[in-house]
């Protein structure tokens, strides 16, 4: 049999052959999920106390929250001109952009008399801005989703989803106490629902909870790029301070692509394939923009 050396050490030629051939396959799955990235901060962008919140289907403007989700901030774009929209606390935690994004519903979370935490839903116009209140106070609300689609959202730690206005508690990867699971979302097509269980990873599966699919251990605050591809976090820290973040790329069929460098520290991103871009604000406050000209 012969032998080579490898790290000075004799390995069989057919164990050598294997090992080539594993480390052919990891290539092949680690292959590039965009070609091109660019990177630039948005013009006007400066340190500050400012996470990314959500940006409008059409890629036009962004929304920006405090790290304590109070408030809300446009953003355009094009000219980085900022307009305040809300000072309500909970206003950034998962805002509703409409379809034509031209409305905003968020949360005014407020305290009652025994300082029980009580949540209303506030109407943002942009154009005539206006705010309104959409629902009064209680303890549980949600947003609502967007009409003729099913809805996604979290009850008690639960993956819960409405079609047709019925709703059913999903929780493909158990119910017990001790799976918890954050970060729920639709599909572009509404047909697949993205989410992160605490602790173990992102995955996705169909309207009915089966199919699942594992994406990632470091896929953090996950966000649907299209209908087969998906942004993340893949962010470290040591209990006290973030020491690393990076974005990172998954499709469905594998592809892994770390689009930042973590010695950056972005995070929290938000996608609009339409303009083939990803935002996503660094620990120090400032927006980056993310240009993804060609997908692979």
């Amino acid at each position: 049999m012969k032998y080579v050396k490898l790290f000075f050490l004799p390995v069989p030629m057919s164990i050598l052959v294997f090992l080539l051939i594993m480390m052919s396959c990891s290539l092949a799955i680690q292959a590039q999920v965009f070609q091109n990235v660019s990177l630039e901060k948005l013009s006007g962008s400066a340190p500050g106390d400012c996470r990314i919140a959500g940006i409008s289907p059409d890629g036009s403007y962004i929304l920006t929250t405090s790290q304590t989700n109070k408030g809300l901030r446009q953003i355009n774009l094009k000219t980085g001109q900022p307009k305040q929209l809300t000072d309500n606390p909970g206003a950034g935690f998962q805002p509703h952009i409409s379809p034509d994004g031209r409305s905003i519903v968020c949360r005014n979370v407020t305290f009652d008399e025994r300082h029980m935490r009580q949540t209303a839903l506030d109407l943002l116009d942009l154009e005539r801005g206006t705010q309104r209140q959409l629902r009064a106070p209680a303890r549980e609300v949600r947003e609502g989703g967007e009409e003729g689609r099913p809805e996604v959202f979290i009850e008690d730690m639960q993956l819960m989803v409405t079609i047709d206005g019925v709703t059913k508690n999903l929780s493909p990867n158990g119910n017990d106490e001790e799976t918890s699971y954050i970060w729920p979302s639709l599909s572009p097509d509404g047909k697949r629902i993205l989410y992160y269980v605490c602790g173990v990873g992102a995955y996705v599966c169909n309207l009915e909870g089966k199919e699942v699919k594992f994406i990632a251990h470091d896929c953090r605050a996950p966000q649907w790029y299209d209908n087969e591809t998906i942004i993340g976090m893949n962010d470290r820290d040591d209990g006290k301070m973030l020491l690393s973040s990076s974005i990172m790329a998954y499709t469905l069929n594998g592809k892994v692509q770390e689009l930042t460098d973590s010695t950056k520290r972005l995070m929290y991103p938000q996608c609009c394939a339409r303009q083939n871009i990803i935002v996503c604000s660094a620990a120090s406050g400032e927006i980056f923009i993310l240009r993804t000209n060609i997908k692979d």
